[in-house]
C-alpha cells in the first residue's frame, strides 16, 4: 500500500522570509496556501522540494522490481525470486526490491555507491506480511542507509536489533543525506531505535508505528545531527524506554566536536544559506499519536518549524520540552508554531516547557491537561507550563485551554482559558489503559474548549483532514458547525485506528 492513509486531506504551509531579527536569524511566518500532500516541485518551507519522487509523485513507477523472498536463489523475476543479499548488491538508481510475503532475518545497506536521485530513487517495498528480524552484527539495522540518498522503506515489521531502519549522513550541511522516506513500517523491540537519522535532510517519516524501544537509547523516531527540512506525519509512537520523539541538533557534536565554535554561522546560521550544522530547521510534526512511554517529545535546537494535530501524553516523567544543551542563544528552540495539540499530563512532571532562550515560539488553540492519575479529576500538582527567566516574557500564548496544574515564569492571561475540573465525558472515549487511539480523544458537544478559538493559516484542517473554520474548536479535533445543530460531526474518519 503506497499509503497507510490515501484519501485524508492535510495541511502543508508555505512560509514567507520576512526578515532577520538582530542575531541574523531569519524568522517566518506563515502564509495562507494550503494543499493536500506535498507534491512534486512544489515549494516547502519556501525552498524547492527535494523529498523522495516515491512519496511526491503518485505516477511514479520504478524501472525495474527484483523480487525477492527469504530462501530465492533465481533471478528476481516473481516467479523465480532471487535472495535478499543478491538483490541488495546489483540494485540501482531508478529500480525495486520487493518483498514477498514471509519472515526474513538479516540486515541490509545501502551506501553513495548504491544510492537513488531525485529523478530515480531506489525503492525498498514490502508485500503484506514481511516480517524481518534485524540482526545482531555490524549496524544491528534491519536497513542502513549509511550516506545513500534516495530511498523509500515501505510497509515493514521490523523486529529487534538496534535499529529497524537507521539513515545517516554527515556533520557538515553540504555532507548531508537527502530524500529518504520511511513509510508504513513497524519497528518494535530494537535496542536502541526502531527510526533513527543523523544529519538527514529532506526525510519524511510517514504511518509508522514505534513501540518497545529499549534501554540502549529507546526512542520511537530520533532525528538527530542537524537535519532539516523534514515530515513526521500520521505516526504512533508509544511503550518507548526513552523520548518517544525526539530531534536533537546536537551542536556538541556537530558543531564543538569539529572544533567549530557555537556561535559560529555554520553552527547557528540558517539552512536556507547552506549553514546551520547545530541547528535543525523547517520541520512538519502533524497528525501523529505519541503517547504511553516514559518521556514526552524533545525539541532541542528546533527552529522555523510547525508541531500541530499532535495528541501528546500519558508518561512516566515529563511531557513536551522546548529546549538546549549550549549557551548560545541562536541555538535555542525558537520561532516555531505549536498549534492545535492535546497535551496530557497526568503526574508532577512538566506538560509544556520553554527553556535556554527558547524564544518567540507561537502557542495557540492547544489544550493543556494536568489530570489525576486515574483520569477523573484533576492535578494540581501538575507543572503545566514551564518557563525560566530567558523565556518568561518572549513566548506569545493565545486561546489555549488549561486545565489544573500551576505555572513557572508564566501567568495565564487573555484568551487563554483556565478550568480548575475535568470530565472525561467531555472526549469521546477517553482512554482508562492510556492507550486507546486517536478517536477516544474526538470531543463530544459537552466539552467546554468547542469554539473558542480563531483559525490560523497555518492550520486548516484537523487531525482527519476535517476543514476548520471559525470560530475553532481548540485540540487536534474539529467538528462541522451548522447554524441548525451546531457541531454535527466529523467529515472525516480515514485515519486508521490502530
Amino acid at each position: 500500500m503506497r499509503r497507510l492513509i490515501t484519501n485524508i486531506i492535510v495541511v502543508l504551509l508555505l512560509f514567507s522570509i520576512v526578515g532577520c531579527g538582530e542575531e541574523g536569524i531569519p524568522s517566518v511566518q506563515p502564509v495562507a496556501n494550503d494543499i493536500d500532500k506535498i507534491k512534486r516541485g512544489e515549494a516547502f518551507f519556501k525552498t524547492s522540494e527535494q523529498f523522495n519522487r516515491y512519496y511526491t509523485d503518485t505516477q511514479y513507477i520504478s524501472t525495474k522490481i527484483i523480487y525477492v523472498t527469504p530462501n530465492g536463489d533465481g533471478d528476481g523475476s516473481i516467479s523465480n525470486p532471487m535472495s535478499v543479499d543478491d538483490a541488495f548488491i546489483q540494485i540501482s538508481a531508478g529500480e525495486e526490491i520487493r518483498f514477498l510475503s514471509g519472515e526474513y532475518s538479516g540486515c541490509w545497506e545501502l551506501d553513495i555507491n548504491r544510492s537513488g536521485t531525485y529523478d530515480r530513487p531506489i525503492v525498498v517495498k514490502a508485500e503484506s506480511n514481511v516480517n524481518i528480524n534485524c540482526c545482531s552484527t555490524g549496524r544491528k539495522a534491519c536497513f542502513n542507509l549509511e550516506y545513500a540518498n534516495y530511498v523509500a522503506i515501505d510497509g515493514f515489521h521490523l523486529i529487534g536489533g538496534d535499529y529497524g531502519v537507521r539513515s545517516v549522513g554527515g556533520y557538515a550541511t553540504s555532507e548531508h543525506q537527502k530524500g529518504i522516506a520511511i513509510l508504513n513500517n513497524h519497528g518494535e523491540h530494537q535496542y536502541k531505535d526502531p527510526f533513527f537519522s543523523g544529519g538527514s535532510d529532506w526525510i519524511v517519516l510517514e504511518s509508522n508505528i514505534a513501540n518497545g524501544a529499549g534501554g540502549g537509547d529507546g526512542h520511537g523516531i530520533y532525528l538527530s545531527n542537524g537535519g532539516d527540512w523534514m515530515i513526521v506525519r500520521n505516526n504512533n509512537l508509544y511503550s518507548n524506554s526513552n523520548s518517544d520523539f525526539q530531534i536533537n541538533a546536537d551542536p556538541a557534536s556537530t558543531c564543538e566536536g569539529k572544533g567549530i565554535t557555537y556561535d559560529d554561522s555554520r553552527c547557528d546560521g540558517s539552512a536556507l544559506y547552506g549553514l546551520g550544522q547545530g541547528i535543525s530547521e523547517f520541520i512538519l510534526v502533524e497528525n501523529n499519536y505519541f503517547h504511553h512511554s516514559e518521556v514526552g517529545p524533545n525539541f532541542t535546537s528546533v527552529r522555523n518549524s510547525i508541531i500541530h494535530n499532535n495528541i501528546i501524553g500519558f508518561y512516566n516523567r515529563h511531557n513536551t520540552s522546548f529546549w538546549q544543551e549550549s549557551n548560545n542563544p541562536k541555538l535555542g528552540s525558537s520561532n516555531n508554531i505549536i498549534e492545535h495539540n492535546l497535551f496530557i499530563g497526568n503526574n508532577r512532571s512538566h506538560v509544556l516547557k520553554f527553556i535556554r532562550n527558547s524564544t518567540n515560539n507561537q502557542v495557540r488553540n492547544n489544550i493543556l491537561l494536568g489530570i489525576s492519575s486515574d483520569n477523573h479529576s484533576i492535578n494540581n500538582h501538575t507543572l503545566l507550563i514551564e518557563q525560566d527567566n530567558s523565556t518568561e516574557y518572549s513566548n506569545l500564548f493565545e486561546s489555549n485551554y488549561l486545565v489544573g496544574g500551576y505555572f513557572e515564569y508564566y501567568t495565564p492571561s487573555g484568551t487563554n482559558s483556565q478550568n480548575s475540573n475535568f470530565n472525561i465525558n467531555w472526549f469521546e472515549n477517553f482512554p482508562s489503559d492510556r492507550m486507546g487511539d486517536i478517536y477516544s480523544f474526538k470531543p463530544t458537544t459537552d466539552a467546554p474548549f468547542l469554539n473558542l478559538g480563531q483559525m490560523q493559516s497555518s492550520s486548516t484542517l484537523d487531525i482527519t483532514g476535517n476543514p476548520r473554520s471559525n470560530p475553532v474548536d481548540l485540540g487536534p479535533w474539529h467538528e462541522e458547525t451548522d447554524s441548525t445543530n451546531g457541531h454535527s460531526g466529523l467529515l472525516n474518519n480515514s485515519i486508521k485506528k490502530e
